[in-house]
């Protein structure tokens, strides 16, 4: 009898123990672990942008670190004293919405913009139906520049974006 008991109990630990591992390590893995970085470039008729990056974590998502090129005479913006740029990208409805903005300006000088061609970055928790977009809405990302040249004109242009390279990371 004291030979069935601990074999029944011995049963019972080692079961207890199995248990406790696929609860543990198995169920309580996140579910997606996927980390797609998307490098995306445009051309425009006086911009052109390179390498601006989306980065999506299953909790995080980051936009930025891209350039932009100015296609015209330098002379034509080294006195601008104001520009913006907008990247807009295409919500789960089909509509876009801005992402990002960058917005400088001045009064008493240029605001530098030959020297500013950077894309600053933005890292956050997901939006509201963010975990719904995909490639697809990356894709369609578009960037809106505005700016005055040194006769105090303003100019936009619209440059689409295209993902020149993607990678998918897993923890599998």
């Amino acid at each position: 009898m004291k030979k069935l008991i601990i074999l029944l109990s011995s049963i019972i630990i080692i079961s207890n123990a199995i248990w406790s591992y696929v609860f543990y390590i198995v169920i309580n893995k996140p579910s997606d672990t996927t980390i797609q970085v998307y490098n995306l470039n445009g051309t425009g008729v006086m911009w052109d942008v390179i390498n601006y990056q989306i980065i999506v974590s299953p909790s995080k998502i980051l936009r930025g670190h891209g350039g932009l090129i100015f296609k015209g005479d330098p002379n034509q913006i080294e006195n601008s004293t104001y520009y913006k740029y907008e990247l807009k990208e295409i919500n789960s409805n089909g509509s876009y919405e801005t992402v990002y903005v960058k917005i400088a300006s001045s009064e008493d000088g240029p605001v530098s913009i030959l020297n500013n061609l950077n894309i600053g970055s933005i890292t956050g928790e997901h939006a509201y139906d963010e975990q719904k977009k995909d490639k697809q809405n990356y894709e369609n990302t578009t960037i809106t520049i505005t700016w005055n040249d040194g006769k105090g004109e303003f100019h936009s242009e619209t440059v689409d974006l295209e993902i020149n390279s993607e990678i998918t990371l897993n923890d599998d």
